[in-house]
């Protein structure tokens, strides 16, 4: 061997350490844990997880969660105009400090990374560098430590770049969980418009293709935003089965935008090509959580508390783990005192079966109903057990027109008309809901020139931020060329607080019984308009909304102890203090539906169903509303007619309501508790519970009610049976169910095709 050859050698031999150096090549030991009776983390030398495991689960032989070590987190940076520069640890040439630490809140393993390296590209050029910005991490085990099932997480990173560099952390991804070992049954629980459960994840997230924009040669990936406009209810996911799952919280109260996050990383590529394989068992899935903090030079973010969860137990134990953290802040004021506002809610909210929703003029000018014609709308509703009318397109302009210039509208005749409208739902027990958006601007309207941008959202670069829509009659001009643009108020503005409190005021005037805002339950865009008293980028807009809710709400009460606020889309923010939620879901009719897990972890919120536009497939949709504790939304042929053009429906619907409130003390103001309490022996049949009252205590004795419904067979039985503690006391329903009571915690039941039938049973003591 000569010298050549051995210096040829020595320097393969340096250039596979420092690669192995900045790659960050796994530990031979992983001898960092964290372990109780019920999980075990181990972390190893490098920072990642090598294992997480549920110790109890599967008859106690363990479920190990991981198949390989994957990274913990990732950063992007933005460098001047450069987004998107990916760093993580094993890119790092600096492995972690790792110790293991006592905190108050019980053993802890503390990893600091004290610097990082940035790997950078020009064209085929790759050049790491070294990067001034650190990172610890803090993973506890609760103080319970033999009982827990929890790692809590936080995060903390200081951007100790010089200021002229202009180097800022825009995202943080975190905590992760790489190579997911899932059993073959785990479905994906999220809450998407209150719950969807996706039987097969793996093929869910491979399924993700961006053809041109996105690095779908680097993974494939599934986002779901939190709160959003068709996305996220609550800050949580898992993976779950009938007796264990893996669950995601993300247990922070800033509650800023958050994506939840899958990726799913090829093994191998398409020979001859760019495209990796995606479809093959040994792809690797990964989930966390995103969050995007703006770290700019000289500052530090810290962020915590999150949770990953190996747990024993069905979903129920998902929905119980979030609403444990939510009790913390759930129906609070700012400063922590409870705002009870489940005892606040006027009784006609408390006992409304729903409500007709009318959109008495469109965007693109056709009027369906005038101010004349609101008794009519009344009789129609009555018809069929609703008394409430949602007044949708009343204003000047019409729906999703010239927005917030909210008078009359002369074309739908005089504002007298429309008074003598609202006042003959009152004077015949029913009640009005006002219309006003609580977000968009035209920026046409008179609102938008008088005000200009002092309370609109813009972009880092100054731009409104603008949304759109478009409705349209059978024609195709209005649909192409017509859709009105709006700008976008910041929720932090005082100006458009007051223009809010001022419709609240005019509700009050009108004689309606409620305000609604639309659009208000989800978050808006990062907002920079340096006239508003927040950092630039900021993304902190739905907890603001959460608070302009609360405010609203105390100030409708103050004007009259029976007005009501009303907002739309489910989330667990936006929601908690509004009297109601108008729904935007599929996760009561899509095929992967679970509106289950929402009703279930904020039973108190109450929730409309929604697209129940015809006069098809009545019972089954109506039913499912009954189930799961929810309003019915009415809204034929997209809230162009009233109910009277589909007399099925209203038939039928008034048979429910006449249901609803003959049992309104428990299907309207009881608690929906979804399957507990009870066993069900046929699963082909539906059943749900309610207890009576609003304790949600797990031991409450009160009375308790099993609603049980099919609509899959001419005829199907089950027997409900319940604890000891109750006992059979009389029954209720629609569509001749035959209940035989087979014992005092015993009741068989025959039900026929889309019958609905209402167990009550009472205290034994």
């Amino acid at each position: 061997m000569n010298a050549k050859t051995d210096l040829r050698r020595l320097a393969a031999l340096i250039l596979c350490f420092v690669t192995v150096a900045i790659v960050g090549a796994p530990s031979a030991a992983a001898a960092h844990v964290l372990e109780s009776q019920k999980l075990r983390l181990e972390i190893d030398d490098s920072g990642r997880i090598v294992s997480l495991k549920n110790r109890i689960a599967d008859q106690g032989k363990g479920v190990e969660y991981l198949r390989s070590a994957g990274q913990l987190w990732r950063i992007y940076l933005q460098e001047d105009d450069e987004l998107d520069i990916e760093v993580t640890p094993n890119d790092s040439a600096v492995g972690p400090r790792i110790s293991k630490i006592a905190t108050p809140a019980g053993p802890a393993l503390r990893m600091v990374w004290p610097s990082l390296t940035r790997i950078r590209k020009n064209g085929l050029d790759i050049t790491p560098e070294p990067l001034p910005i650190s990172v610890e991490v803090t993973a506890t085990l609760p103080d319970d430590a033999t009982a827990s099932d929890e790692i809590r997480w936080t995060i903390s990173i200081t951007n100790s770049t010089a200021p002229g560099a202009k180097v800022a952390v825009r995202e943080c991804h975190f905590p992760l969980v790489g190579d997911l070992n899932l059993d073959p049954g785990q479905k994906l629980l999220w809450s998407k418009q209150g719950g969807e459960l996706h039987a097969n994840p793996r093929k869910k997230v491979a399924d993700q293709f961006t053809a041109y924009k996105g690095s779908d040669h680097l993974f494939r990936v599934l986002h779901l935003s939190y709160p959003s406009f068709h996305a996220a209810s609550a800050n949580c996911f898992a993976f779950v089965g009938e007796r264990q799952g893996l669950y995601f919280g993300c247990h922070s109260t800033r509650f800023e935008t958050t994506l939840h996050q899958f990726r799913m990383y090829p093994v191998e590529k398409v020979p001859g090509t760019s495209m990796g394989v995606f479809d093959k068992p040994s792809a690797k899935l990964e989930a966390g959580f995103v969050r995007f903090p703006g770290i700019v030079a000289g500052t530090t973010w810290t962020e915590g508390e999150f949770v990953t969860a190996p747990y024993s137990g069905d979903w129920h134990v998902v929905a119980k783990k979030y609403r444990r953290w939510a009790d913390t802040w759930f129906r609070k004021n700012p400063d922590g005192t409870p705002v009870a506002a489940a005892k606040t809610v006027p009784e006609w909210i408390r006992r409304m079966n729903g409500w007709q929703r009318v959109i008495l003029r469109h965007q693109h000018g056709e009027i369906h109903y005038r101010y004349a014609d609101i008794p009519q709308i009344h009789a129609d509703g009555a018809a069929a057990g609703i008394n409430t009318f949602f007044m949708f397109g009343w204003q000047k302009g019409g729906h999703d027109n010239h927005y917030p210039d909210y008078t009359p509208n002369p074309k739908l005749g005089t504002e007298r008309e429309m008074l003598d409208g609202i006042n003959h739902f009152n004077k015949n027990g029913g009640h009005v809901i006002l219309y006003t958006n609580g977000r968009l601007i035209d920026r046409v309207s008179d609102y938008y020139k008088a005000h200009g941008a002092d309370p609109l959202i813009l972009d880092p670069f100054g731009n409104e931020v603008l949304d759109r829509y478009t409705f349209t009659g059978p024609g195709n001009f209005a649909k192409l060329f017509v859709g009105r643009y709006f700008a976008l108020a910041c929720p932090s503005s005082s100006i458009w607080f007051d223009h809010l409190r001022a419709q609240a005021d005019l509700a009050a005037a009108y004689g309606c019984h409620s305000l609604f805002l639309d659009q208000m339950g989800m978050e808006e865009p990062p907002c920079s308009n340096p006239a508003h008293n927040h950092p630039p980028h900021w993304v902190g807009s739905i907890a603001a909304k959460a608070d302009i809710i609360r405010r609203l709400r105390d100030h409708l009460r103050t004007l009259n102890p029976n007005l009501g606020l009303g907002v739309e889309i489910i989330s667990d923010v936006g929601g908690q203090h509004a009297d109601y939620v108008h729904s935007l879901f599929t996760g009561s009719i899509g095929p992967h539906g679970f509106l289950e897990f929402f009703r279930y972890t904020f039973p108190e919120i109450i929730l409309s169903d929604r697209e129940i536009r015809d006069d098809s497939n009545i019972e089954p949709r109506v039913n499912r509303a009954v189930l799961l504790g929810i309003r019915s939304d009415v809204e034929i042929y997209r809230c162009r007619r009233t109910i009277a053009e589909t007399p099925h429906y209203q038939g039928y619907l008034a048979k429910i309501n006449a249901l609803r409130q003959r049992q309104a003390d428990i299907l309207l103001e009881g608690l929906y508790t979804d399957t507990d309490g009870f066993t069900n022996s046929n699963p082909e049949v539906q059943a749900r519970s309610f207890k009576r009252g609003t304790d949600n205590s797990a031991t409450s004795n009160k009375a308790f009610a099993v609603v049980v419904t099919q609509s899959t067979s001419n005829s199907a039985k089950t027997t409900i049976t319940v604890p000891a503690g109750l006992r059979f006391a009389s029954h209720d329903g629609v569509g001749s169910p035959e209940v035989t009571r087979v014992s005092a915690t015993e009741v068989r039941v025959s039900l026929p095709q889309h019958a609905l039938a209402v167990l009550l049973f009472e205290s034994a003591k």
